[in-house]
């Protein structure tokens, strides 16, 4: 269809938000485009803004956390609402292109631009230069430098704020409505579970590395594979699940939920201390959110919705928290193949990643996570006690050296040692592969050839 042209605006200036349509498969399939008109939200998935205690713990000291829908109706929020029917515009033609040209040929293109360059690369397709086009222009609101102390604060979290951060993305896979059917839907945390984890795991290993800004570094690559591993998943599981899911959904990974991503992992370490006493700059905050905004452009966030600072980057995340859902028809499918994981790592894990998240997110959500899994009876208490000192206790220590005159030079010097976020959570992954599945390896191939690939 062609997209609306010339948008009615508010008398505030801002672009006017159509109405629903009875058809958004059909009225709402198209990219927007600066000037349009807003399309309004898909279809709220709960009465009132949800994961409630989650958003009061991470935000009230910044700014107020509502409760009702009326509260969050800002530019960004009605943008964000918007941005929930498309998906990488870039992403979305190379996997239509990996469809028409066969996954072979376009993996070894793909491959032979992020490793050596798109220069390199003899007869690329037209959706391969686009592609690359994209991904080798830093935007002009990017500040590198910036950034990079973005991610010295990042990665110099707290052991706990990192354990927490790890498991919050397990309990939000679980939870998050959108998140949890796609999950679901590929199976691929059940029937490829471990180069499933592996994979997850060194993304965000490698996206803590220092080269993450360099045009061949590791960080980089990752969020790159991980920017055609979502384009190739989206466009399968669209075509799987038809107009209906669209029409109540919108994308299966829509591009408001890809820069929830900042939320639910950049976001989170700097948070988590804050909740257990160790505060941060808003000089720190502000350059977490160029760290991820660099990530997010990396793998194929809309401009227009990537968070430039850290206020911008707290509410938005309240919001799309707000957005998360009580999960979907997938959620003990989905809860069981994670708790799986966690528990083939180590027998111990899943009670103490239960007592870690109810500090964070309460005990009732924590409950739902694993409700109707064999793991719902499992008595959380006293971990959440143990975990809850633990962090606190690392907190103290951390603001303590925090306020020490060579902190940011201490801070600087980790930051290159080579144990970035989720290093911890890599190596058990690793080792539980070398003596139970030596044959799995990290390809990003997993979508090459999918059920959801062949449609």
């Amino acid at each position: 269809m062609s997209a609306p042209t010339k948008p009615p605006e508010t008398a505030a200036g801002q672009p006017e938000v159509l109405p629903m349509s009875a058809n958004p498969y059909e009225d709402f399939r198209y990219f927007y485009r600066e000037g349009m008109p807003l399309r309004p939200a898909p279809k709220r998935r709960v009465d009132k803004p949800g994961w409630s205690t989650l958003r009061h713990n991470l935000f009230d000291k910044w700014h107020t956390v509502h409760d009702d829908w009326s509260g969050y109706d800002t530019p960004q929020t009605r943008l964000l609402d918007d941005h929930m029917w498309q998906t990488d515009e870039q992403g979305a033609a190379l996997a239509e292109s990996f469809r028409r040209d066969g996954a072979k040929e376009s993996r070894a293109n793909f491959e032979q631009a992020l490793n050596h360059g798109i220069e390199t690369v003899k007869s690329p397709s037209p959706e391969l230069l686009e592609f690359f086009k994209a991904v080798d222009t830093i935007p002009d609101w990017i500040d590198l430098e910036a950034a990079e102390r973005g991610r010295v604060a990042y990665y110099n979290a707290t052991p706990s704020a990192d354990f927490l951060t790890f498991n919050f993305g397990y309990w939000a896979t679980t939870m998050e409505d959108r998140t949890s059917a796609a999950t679901g839907e590929t199976g691929m945390f059940e029937f490829k579970a471990m180069q499933r984890a592996l994979e997850t795991s060194k993304f965000f290993v490698d996206l803590g590395k220092q080269d993450v800004f360099d045009r061949f570094g590791e960080g980089r690559k990752a969020a790159v594979h991980v920017r055609l591993l979502h384009a190739q998943a989206n466009r399968g599981l669209e075509k799987l699940w038809g107009p209906e899911h669209y029409n109540e959904f919108g994308r299966p990974i829509g591009s408001s939920f890809l820069v929830s991503g900042e939320g639910w992992f950049a976001l989170m370490p700097l948070a988590i201390d804050e909740l257990f006493g160790r505060p941060h700059s808003g000089r720190d905050w502000d350059d977490v959110a160029q760290y991820w905004a660099y990530v997010l452009h990396m793998m194929g966030a809309e401009h227009r919705i990537i968070p430039k600072n850290g206020d911008d980057m707290r509410k938005m995340t309240d919001f799309i928290y707000a957005n998360g859902g009580r999960s979907s028809a997938y959620h003990q499918r989905v809860a069981t193949a994670l708790m799986s994981i966690v528990e083939q790592m180590d027998p111990d894990l899943p009670l103490e990643m239960l007592g870690s998240l109810a500090t964070l997110v309460g005990p009732e959500d924590t409950k739902f996570m694993v409700e109707g899994t064999r793991w719902a009876d499992l008595d959380f208490t006293e971990a959440a006690k143990e975990f809850e000192e633990k962090a606190r206790a690392e907190a103290k220590e951390a603001r303590e050296a925090d306020e020490q005159p060579d902190a940011e030079e201490y801070k600087k010097r980790k930051a290159t040692q080579g144990r970035p976020p989720w290093t911890n959570a890599l190596e058990e992954v690793e080792e539980y592969i070398k003596n139970n599945e030596p044959d799995v390896t990290v390809a990003w191939t997993l979508h090459d050839d999918s059920k959801e690939a062949k449609r």
